[in-house]
């Protein structure tokens, strides 16, 4: 049950501006500063990975230098990883007809599990399917046949087409659809299934109608695939104070943002190229993130040591905090409790809410966050430790957390999400109640950790059931691996545990996530199926009803 409680206060941000301190108006102007950096189109948002992420680096580096930290990462500050992107089309693929090169990703596509292989030259008449020579399948026939089919998988129909080709001695295979029904076919590069063992390639209606208009006539036919694995490097910046305690608490806040909407995250979905500056989320968090570190290095509270980490990769699906607590540059058995600012810089002047959070994830919670002192804004508690920020992760390894949230608006995901739009003085308030909580907490010893219900950290319209599993995003392999399992859904009731690597709903094959979603969507609520899993070595099945 979602646990929800209202702590009210009567002290508005606009009134405590009026009565701030030297001290706080300093943290203010050093807000500004901050978020002014790193939302500036200079570092084209922040996109994990690229050159204006590595600014933002050397800028979070250089803060958490000059306030006195001790470098915690595995090269400095920084603690480097990779971003599985999957596969890409590299630039040896070739498909030519009569001399005129087709260009790739627009005219036509390898599919992500075809072979690589050298230059295919052939003269052939796509009508006709001869040994020795590439075919050409359209599959309109297939699916005008297949169109009432609930349970039809284009996709397996074509791994049958694919291996009889290959029996009778294809040297490669192109599909192409002449109906006007969907096909869903593209290049998914998360597809981590078994390659085919010829080439295949999928050639767009408009290509085929343009460069092959008579099944009949005979075309001087060039094929290559070129698949190659797609990857960047990121990396968290991660700065230490050692107090010398047996415990530590850890404060996080990722740093990415979404680039130019490269990664199809942006919610402006029109094909225009902006930079998305992501003020609020997150430079907001990785600001108060800063100031935090200020305050606790002047802190007398020596009951703790303190990390703090700010995160890449957040937005492509908690990249770089998975990463870290699978890489961990302290023990994780000596973390008190972790706290994640993630867009904390739209305090209402109106709502004045501020959400907290993994307000279930320790019996201490209860005592240690709820306070008798003016925050200057209400509180609205949520007991899940999960959702879809940095947290999850270190709920994931029963750590307690705290995660704080000023609310979605309108410019989230949108390039208008702009440093002029930040309540600077309410981020202020909020820093100070999180100090508040860490002063609160001294007495406390280390925080039991208890586990709460579950949220998704993603969703997708496309399908109108849910299993109940928390993809794990990173993972780069066949099928999806289960990073967590949500109580009472599904999957668990079915028997599934975290770390299972789902790969077959039924009769269709799970290689990718993308394949997963779509998988789902053939089914609705009440049908039943089997699932099977891969768990270290086994292969497991089980019956799940949705």
């Amino acid at each position: 049950m979602r646990i929800l409680l209202l702590f009210f206060v009567f002290l508005s941000p606009a009134t405590y501006a009026q009565k701030l301190s030297k001290s706080d108006r300093a943290i203010v102007a050093d807000l500004k500063t901050h978020v002014g950096y790193l939302a500036d189109d200079k570092l084209e948002g922040r996109r994990a990975g690229s050159p204006g992420e590595k600014q933002a680096i050397g800028y979070i580096s250089a803060q958490f230098q000059s306030i006195g930290l001790s470098p915690k990462g595995t090269a400095g500050f920084g603690q480097p990883f990779e971003i599985n992107e999957g596969k890409q089309i590299q630039s040896g693929s070739v498909f030519i007809v009569n001399g005129h090169e087709l260009k790739a990703g627009t005219d036509y596509f390898p599919l992500s599990y075809s072979p690589n292989s050298s230059v295919i030259e052939a003269v052939v008449s796509p009508s006709l399917a001869e040994g020795g020579q590439p075919w050409f399948k359209d599959l309109g026939d297939i699916l005008i046949n297949n169109k009432d089919n609930p349970h039809f998988d284009v996709s397996a129909q074509m791994r049958t087409e694919i291996k009889n080709a290959t029996d009778k001695g294809a040297k490669a295979i192109v599909f192409f659809n002449t109906s006007n029904l969907p096909d869903g076919i593209r290049f998914d590069a998360r597809d981590g299934s078994e390659k085919a063992s010829i080439p295949v390639f999928y050639l767009s209606s408009a290509a085929r109608t343009k460069f092959l208009p008579d099944p009949a006539t005979a075309y001087d036919v060039k094929l290559k695939s070129d698949i190659g694995v797609k990857q960047r490097t990121a990396s968290n910046v991660v700065g230490y104070i050692d107090n010398g305690a047996a415990t530590t608490i850890i404060f996080g806040a990722h740093f990415d943002h979404l680039g130019y909407g490269e990664d199809g995250n942006s919610m402006i979905r029109d094909g225009s190229r902006n930079i998305h500056n992501g003020a609020d989320d997150n430079a907001s968090g990785t600001a108060a993130l800063i100031e935090l570190a200020k305050l606790m290095k002047k802190s007398k509270s020596k009951q703790n040591n303190y990390l703090f980490i700010a995160f890449s990769g957040e937005e492509l699906g908690l990249f770089g905090s998975k990463y870290f607590v699978d890489h961990p540059t302290i023990e994780l058995k000596a973390v008190n409790f972790m706290v994640n600012m993630d867009m904390v810089g739209r305090l209402s002047d109106s709502s004045k809410t501020v959400t907290v959070g993994g307000f279930g994830t320790s019996p201490s919670w209860a005592s240690i966050v709820t306070t008798n002192k003016k925050t200057g804004f209400h509180v609205k508690y949520d007991s899940s430790g999960t959702g879809p920020s940095d947290h999850t992760s270190f709920y994931r390894k029963d750590i307690p957390v705290l995660f704080f949230f000023t609310g979605l608006h309108s410019d989230y995901h949108k390039p208008s999400d702009d440093a002029d739009k930040i309540n600077y003085t309410g981020e202020l308030l909020i820093i100070k109640y999180i100090s508040t909580v860490v002063d609160n907490s001294k007495s406390a010893g280390k925080l039991a950790f208890t586990k709460t219900r579950e949220q998704q950290t993603g969703t997708s319209a496309r399908f109108t059931v849910s299993m109940g599993i928390m993809p794990d995003y990173t993972f780069s392999g066949a099928g999806v691996r289960v990073d967590g399992v949500s109580e009472g859904r599904a999957a668990q009731k079915a028997g599934l545990k975290a770390g299972d690597i789902v790969t077959q709903l039924g009769e269709h094959k799970v290689t990718s996530l993308e394949s997963y979603m779509q998988t789902l969507s053939k089914f609705k609520k009440g049908d039943s199926t089997k699932v099977t899993v891969k768990r270290g070595q086994e292969e497991l099945s089980f019956d799940i009803v949705f």
